[in-house]
C-alpha cells in the first residue's frame, strides 16, 4: 500500500515567502550601496544565502504512507515514523499550536517546519506544514509529537489506521504460524 498526500502552500505562506525574499534582497542591496564592499556585505550575503539554501532544502513536499512507515518527504530529507510506533493520530485545531515558538525552524518561508517549543506543555515538537491550518497530530509510543498540515486529514488518518491494521494482522499471522511450527516440532520429537 502506498498513499501520497501533497503539501499545499496557502496564500498567506506565499505572501510571507515573497516578503522574506524582498527583505533579504533589499538588505543585500542596501549593504552594497551604503557599505562599499568589504567584509560586512560579503558576510551578510553569504549568511543570507546559506540560511536561504538550508530553508529551501528543508521544505516539506509530501507525506507518503507505506506498508510499514510514514514518510515526510522534504526536498533533501526524509523523516520516517514507523507505523507500528504510532500511538495516536488525530486532527487538531491550529489554536492548539498557538503557543509554539521556533527553536530550529522556519516560519512562513515556503511553510512552517522544524523543531518548536510548545510553551503550553514545555515540550519539543516537530512541525511539517505548508500552511498554518489543517493539522494532524501524530504521537508515537515514545510520546514524541509530530504535526503535519494536510488538507486530506481524514484520508491520511484512515490510511495510517489501515496500515496499522495490516501490521497487526501480519503479526497475528506470524504468531499463529510460529505457534503451529512449535507444536509440529514438539510432535516430531
Amino acid at each position: 500500500m502506498k498513499r501520497n498526500f501533497n503539501f499545499h502552500i496557502d496564500k498567506r505562506t506565499k505572501i510571507f515567502t515573497a516578503l522574506t525574499i524582498i527583505l533579504f534582497l533589499s538588505g543585500a542591496v542596501l549593504l552594497f550601496f551604503l557599505y562599499t564592499g568589504g567584509f560586512l556585505s560579503a558576510w551578510f550575503t553569504s549568511l543570507v544565502l546559506a540560511i536561504t539554501a538550508l530553508m529551501v532544502l528543508s521544505v516539506p513536499r509530501k507525506v507518503v504512507v507505506l506498508d510499514n512507515t510514514l514518510e515526510i518527504q522534504c526536498i533533501s530529507d526524509i523523516s520516517e515514523i514507523e507505523i507500528a510506533d504510532i500511538a495516536s493520530v488525530k486532527v487538531i485545531d491550529k489554536r492548539q499550536l498557538r503557543w509554539s515558538i521556533p527553536l530550529f525552524a522556519a516560519l512562513g518561508f515556503f511553510g512552517y517546519y522544524g523543531k518548536f517549543l510548545n510553551l503550553r506543555e514545555f515540550d519539543i515538537i516537530s512541525i511539517y506544514a505548508s500552511e498554518w491550518n489543517n493539522f494532524v497530530e501524530i504521537t508515537d509510543v515514545y510520546d514524541s509529537r509530530t504535526y503535519i498540515s494536510c488538507r486530506e486529514a481524514d484520508e491520511l488518518i484512515a490510511a495510517i489506521e489501515q496500515a496499522q491494521k495490516a501490521i497487526a494482522h501480519q503479526i497475528e499471522q506470524d504468531n499463529k504460524s510460529n505457534k503451529e511450527s512449535l507444536t509440529m516440532h514438539s510432535y516430531w520429537e
